[in-house]
């Protein structure tokens, strides 16, 4: 797995969280042997995509998903079986105790996995053309504008929180992205927590991860026991 990192996380991380790097060149041919251990289903999905580059992406990921996992298991990877939920996030059938999530942008991909609780991630290439104040309204509470994540530092910042925050939770981003704010936790810019009136989401942490320069990510928990104090 050359092409895969781990990550080194916060401090302020629960043990049983890592976050893997995947470097993608996207101008080569599919790895043979990344295909070969693909479900038929992820054969199909990857070679259903128009550009090559896409093609690439998705193979190379889907493989570093399951090489990723059987390590945790010890089942050979092209033995794994996943299912997705009705949002669409994926999960390992063969065991409830280990969740994962993954997220891709330019020639990066970002995989979490998680032994102690529901995990979701996010990474963005800060490079990306788009009107972020035409964007802020779709994305931020009125809360979280009045807390700056307006500026041009903060706004792929919030975005990748929130994102990975939701994702964590496995429910549809686009219709929930108003549903909570996240503020600064416990004094500490890489960490936050999440207000809502639902108190699902209060057990939920959100940390920004070193990624390489010009990209931005985030790593969530929703944590199968209290983990966290409230900040």
């Amino acid at each position: 797995m050359n092409n895969i990192q781990q990550l080194i996380l916060p401090k302020t991380i629960p043990a049983g969280i890592e976050a893997w790097l995947v470097k993608l060149d996207l101008q080569l041919p599919i790895e043979k042997a990344d295909f070969l251990i693909l479900s038929e289903s992820e054969r199909i999905r990857a070679m259903s995509f128009e550009t090559h580059a896409d093609q690439v992406r998705s193979v190379a990921t889907r493989a570093a998903v399951r090489k990723l996992v059987a390590n945790k298991v010890a089942i050979p990877p092209n033995e794994l079986r996943f299912a997705n939920n009705q949002y669409g996030k994926p999960f390992f059938q063969g065991s409830a105790d280990i969740d994962f999530n993954v997220a891709h942008t330019g020639h990066y991909a970002l995989i979490a996995i998680s032994t102690i609780g529901q995990v979701g991630v996010d990474i963005e290439d800060c490079n990306r053309q788009l009107d972020a104040f035409a964007l802020t309204e779709y994305v931020f509470t009125d809360l979280e504008r009045q807390l700056g994540a307006l500026s041009p530092e903060n706004f792929f910042k919030h975005w990748v929180a929130k994102e990975s925050a939701l994702k964590a939770v496995g429910i549809g981003i686009s219709e929930h992205l108003q549903s909570i704010s996240l503020l600064p936790a416990a004094n500490n810019e890489m960490d936050f927590r999440i207000e809502s009136d639902c108190q699902e989401w209060q057990d939920i942490r959100v940390w920004l991860i070193e990624v390489p320069d010009l990209y931005v990510a985030a790593v969530a928990l929703k944590a199968t026991k209290s983990l966290f104090m409230v900040a």
